[in-house]
């Protein structure tokens, strides 16, 4: 193949051929200066120059470049573009696009107007700009691609393994969720960016405002352009139900000569400053969906991310795409669950990338299998690459707190070693991290019932973030521990406005309304849930005893024979790779469902708890197990709930107490139950729900014999 005269290649071993508009890997390449119109480029310094100022590229951007350059004014077709500079390297659809922007940026900011390059719709680029000058050939340096990353990694590896294993402590007893393995694998490449973490926050507005255009079809089956169109369409009603976001509306996003503006020239127009794109390509029986986040100022790539499925379901492809491109949006924009960030001055890009990572992992965590296992790893590496960053601590002991009841707690000394230091770590970095005092507040309500603590820390998330809603979420705590049951669904409902696309906390409203005796509301939630696949994980084993606490048999009737499915599931699974208290649910079942097996599942329980003692998510089964455990072994279970953090640690753990699934009157009478209520945080706690009338889980007097 022969080069031709102004052929400037960066990028190592690359040759251009002119003629079909592909990449040959076998050519040498030129490193030496060239012009570009009125500018001088340095390929080996990776910079651009104009009149003394000097502008700088990622060597990677440079190689673009200079490939565009020496096509001489031709298309090059993003497919040879990304075959010969990334390779099979995961997240190169986005990376060109990102690389694009990222040249046409500096450019401008050069002194070219624009075009300087030219999108030629599913073909490629061309390069506007006159190119000048010639080089003799010279052998070049590949361009490094991620230099941090085997330092990193051996650091997030030995930090990780100090207390974790990831493989023995993932949680498989949860129902899984097709079309999201593929999600999991390739999260580490969700958030590549390079500029500085605190130059994209600078240029928010207030209230971020976004418009979603359609996806775009890159492959000519017609079916393609009406799935792009439903893509962006489910996408802008997701992001429009949060109240902290301006969203365009589909009339004006979906214009037809949206097309032929440039980003800037789009948020001038629409009076937007971020813009989602996307494009939709099949191929045979796989569909590839690209998407990003630009920013109109300067048409900055924020984000992005590409997405392969088999293309069988594209109505649940869509529905995944959109819940994660949602997800993803809320920590970029900083509206909903991200909502309280802080801005983290100088925050290594490698532990900011890993942060996000973490976020969007915890915030499906009841959605697919090992989420809460891969959340708590990524903010492990965020915190090891960068140990100053407050916001990955904060979220760091936010998922440790919220996960007591979790696999990850089996060493639970250890676990809340682990919380107590990433919280206390978070604050003595940023004083006033909403993040951090929320969790606290949670802490202090389930770990040690340190009534004056929560209330502390619950002040000071509302000074630092009053519409944030992980503040909102600790209220809720706050409230419910209190027997302020109408305090509490009014923070569960801000909650839910100021984050609209988190499920969990459909589960947490719908369990407070059953508490509350409002138990067509709640089984109507969750009943929608179910038939939406809101959540996966245990949410059929919450939802099943909401239906036995309604005593109705319609709910008995409905949620039997998918809670029997669920057990069936969770018999496949060894005992060590799941909660202790999946193996003891089928026992609450089976005597509350009335099945067959109810004695021989008794018989079990009791020579399980002769052993050990069971004490997660106690208000869902210990009234029941009061029924038939001795009662002294049912009050050992109680006193180690309380010394654990588990009496109100998680979903149903006050059901008793509100009046929701009692407990027997042996329990109220005897002494150690009231001793129990002596217990440091026990006397405030039941002072405040006597003030409430709510009394059905207090000790009580022993009745009077009588004649």
């Amino acid at each position: 193949m022969r080069l031709f005269p102004s052929a400037f290649f960066c990028a190592d071993r690359v040759g251009f051929e002119k003629k079909k508009g592909t990449f040959l890997a076998s050519e040498p390449i030129l490193r030496s200066p060239f012009r570009l119109g009125a500018l001088e480029v340095t390929p080996s310094r990776n910079v651009i120059a104009r009149d003394g100022s000097e502008f700088r590229l990622e060597p990677r951007v440079m190689d673009v470049l200079c490939v565009l350059a020496g096509a001489e004014g031709e298309v090059v077709s993003r497919e040879s573009l990304i075959e010969s500079l990334w390779v099979s390297e995961f997240g190169a659809d986005e990376s060109l696009t990102r690389a694009i922007s990222l040249i046409r940026k500096t450019l401008r900011e050069a002194g070219e107007a624009d075009p300087s390059i030219e999108t030629i719709k599913k073909r490629g680029y061309r390069l506007v700009l006159p190119v000048s000058g010639s080089a003799p050939f010279a052998s070049a340096t590949p361009s490094e691609t991620h230099p941090e990353s085997a330092p990193i990694a051996e650091a997030t590896k030995r930090q990780h393994e100090a207390l974790f294993d990831p493989q023995a402590q993932r949680v498989h007893w949860l129902f899984p969720l097709a079309a999201l393995g593929v999600l999991v694998v390739a999260a580490i490449a969700w958030f590549q960016r390079s500029h500085e973490i605190t130059e994209s926050w600078a240029s928010a507005t207030t209230t971020p405002s976004v418009v979603v255009l359609p996806f775009e079809a890159l492959s000519d089956d017609d079916s393609d352009a009406y799935f792009g169109l439903g893509i962006a369409e489910e996408l802008l009603n997701a992001l429009a139900r949060f109240p902290d976001l301006d969203v365009v509306a589909r009339t004006s996003a979906f214009a037809r000569d949206n097309a032929d503006l440039n980003q800037t020239d789009l948020g001038d127009r629409l009076a937007v400053d971020h813009v989602v794109t996307g494009s939709v390509r099949r191929g045979k029986d796989r569909i590839r969906i690209s998407s990003q986040l630009i920013r109109t100022a300067d048409e900055t790539s924020l984000w992005s991310n590409t997405y392969e499925f088999d293309a069988a379901d594209l109505f649940e492809i869509e529905d995944t795409i959109v819940r994660e491109i949602a997800q993803t949006l809320q920590v970029q924009l900083g509206v909903g669950a991200a909502a309280d960030r802080v801005e983290n001055t100088g925050i290594n890009q490698s532990a900011y990338d890993q942060y996000l990572q973490g976020l969007t992992l915890w915030g499906d965590r009841m959605r697919e299998n090992g989420n809460r296992t891969e959340a708590l790893a990524a903010f492990q590496r965020a915190v090891a690459f960068e140990d100053n960053f407050a916001d990955a601590w904060a979220s760091l002991g936010t998922l440790a707190v919220y996960s007591v009841g979790s696999p990850l707690a089996k060493d639970r000394a250890a676990f809340t070693r682990m919380t107590e230091d990433a919280l206390s770590r978070a604050i003595e970095l940023d004083p006033a991290n909403a993040k951090a005092h929320a969790a606290l507040v949670v802490f202090h309500v389930t770990q040690d019932l340190d009534i004056a603590k929560a209330r502390f820390h619950l002040e000071q998330a509302e000074a630092a973030a009053p519409n944030a809603a992980t503040t909102h979420y600790a209220a809720v705590w706050l409230n419910r521990v209190l027997g302020d049951a109408d305090a509490a669904l009014a923070a569960i409902d801000r909650t839910i406005v100021l984050d609209p696309l988190n499920s969990i906390l459909t589960l947490v409203r719908a369990t407070l309304l059953m508490e509350m005796g409002r138990t067509d509301e709640s089984m109507a939630a969750l009943e929608a849930c179910f038939e939406a696949q809101c959540l996966g994980e245990g949410f059929v084993a919450f939802a099943s005893a909401a239906a036995v606490f309604s005593g109705e048999q319609q709910y008995l009737d409905r949620w039997r024979p998918r809670v029997d499915a669920f057990e069936k599931v969770l018999e496949s699974i060894p005992d060590n790779a799941k909660p202790v208290v999946a193996s003891i649910m089928p026992a609450f079942t089976s005597i509350r469902y009335q099945r067959d097996d109810a004695d021989a599942q008794i018989s079990r329980v009791t020579a399980m708890f002769n052993e050990q003692v069971v004490t997660d998510t106690p208000g869902i089964w210990g009234p029941t197990f009061a029924t038939f455990l001795p009662q002294e072994t049912f009050m050992d279970v109680l006193h180690a709930a309380y010394d654990r953090g588990d009496l109100f640690s998680s979903t149903f753990s006050f059901s008793p107490f509100y009046g929701v699934n009692p407990y027997p009157q042996w329990v109220l009478e005897h002494p150690r139950y009231r001793a129990l209520w002596e217990k440091p945080g026990m006397k405030e706690v039941a002072d405040a729900w006597r003030e409430k009338g709510l009394v059905a889980g207090l000790p009580t007097a022993k009745a009077a014999v009588t004649d």
